[in-house]
């Protein structure tokens, strides 16, 4: 495939234009050359560590011996599974110590609302020019003060080809998950996610709030569970799993596919029909925290094309720093991977965003797949 046909397939990818919006109450600054990365402007003094709550396995160590030996910083990482165990941390007694967090995007609505989140000073962050417009003034955060693109991608339903009768191409074959294959499928314990899977096989939006729709789809999970014993668990564990061959096939994240697949080449990655999801993991500030100088001056650094490309070849993401597409420094193999860098464009009526609902619907969702994981 030629540079053209990829760009053709990444979200939207436009020309670059300067940024105007006013972000924090502050002129956004100008685009700066994409052929020489930028780096971030002479701070009074970076803290000598900062502590990031990230995804597991969600950045490349060479990435942070680098900002390391650049600035002089120490970037201490401590892991959770799913949105809702890093909310529940800041909600449960205020910042925990944290000075980055990387918030999904219904999570980071979800936190704006709840004034949990500093707004960036983007001043610090001038390589934020360098992310593509598809990933700016996004339904979460429409002014764009709060959040910067991390990592893009899908959700797909990854499994072994070679132990499946068939091969997976609607989100229903999986609802139906035969019973020789009792105990060798995996969802993620993700509220959402899961959820989502059910109401779309059932022919409802992942984004329902209407309490019969995700009654049904809790109970379509619960007469899943109880025929196929179904492993519901975190994404490192799924990814572990599905290597090892404990499982088969599993709703999982891009990251568990792509590092999965470098261990075990058998496994595929699909976004069914009839609807998967998209989603944006975004780079935020909490409130409370310590450093947030050096924070924006990390995501300044994570915003540099050499940076960025070195970091989504690592792991396994698609990022949506644009020059490092244009630049060609993104490994072939991802850029060709459809479930990675979707095509949005063609797939404009299978794909959507989970989007944050009201108190109300946050409930229901939690008691619905509560129930799930209790039966």
């Amino acid at each position: 495939m030629n540079r053209r046909a990829f760009l053709r397939m990444t979200f939207g990818l436009g020309s670059m234009a300067a940024l105007a919006a006013a972000c924090g109450g502050q002129q956004a600054p100008a685009p700066a050359s994409e052929s020489s990365p930028t780096t971030a402007p002479a701070q009074p003094a970076l803290a000598k560590s900062i502590n990031w709550y990230n995804w597991g396995e969600y950045i490349a160590e060479s990435v942070l011996e680098k900002f390391k030996q650049e600035f002089g910083v120490t970037v201490n990482v401590d892991v959770y599974g799913s949105n809702e165990e890093m909310e529940a941390k800041f909600k449960a007694g205020g910042n925990p110590g944290y000075d980055l967090i990387t918030p999904s995007d219904y999570m980071v609505a979800k936190m704006i609302a709840s004034d949990m989140l500093e707004k960036i000073n983007f001043n610090n962050v001038p390589n934020f020019a360098l992310v593509d417009d598809a990933y700016k003034n996004t339904y979460f955060d429409p002014t764009n003060e709060y959040s910067v693109a991390y990592n893009q991608g899908a959700t797909p339903f990854v499994y072994d080809k070679t132990r499946l009768p068939e091969p997976i191409t609607h989100w229903r074959q999986v609802m139906e998950w035969p019973d020789s294959l009792r105990g060798k499928l995996g969802l993620l314990d993700d509220i959402r996610e899961t959820m989502a899977m059910a109401l779309r096989v059932l022919g409802y939006s992942g984004n329902t709030e209407n309490p019969e729709e995700i009654n049904a789809a809790r109970d379509a999970l619960i007469a899943l569970k109880r025929r196929a014993n179904f492993t519901l668990t975190d994404s490192p564990s799924i990814r572990a799993s599905l290597v090892a061959g404990d499982l088969f096939g599993a709703l999982a994240y891009t990251t568990d596919y792509i590092q999965g697949k470098r261990e075990n080449p058998n496994l595929v990655a699909v976004l069914p029909d009839p609807m998967s999801t998209i989603w944006q993991d975004n780079l935020c500030i909490p409130k409370g925290a310590r450093n947030k100088e050096t924070a924006e001056a990390f995501i300044n650094f994570l915003c540099r094309p050499d940076i960025a490309a070195e970091n989504a070849n690592e792991i396994g993401m698609g990022t949506p720093v644009k020059a490092a597409l244009q630049q060609g420094l993104i490994d072939a193999d991802l850029a060709s991977d459809p479930v990675v860098y979707p095509n949005v464009e063609a797939m404009r009526d299978k794909l959507e965003y989970l989007r944050k609902g009201s108190p109300k619907m946050d409930e229901l969702y939690q008691r619905a797949f509560d129930e799930v994981k209790s039966a």
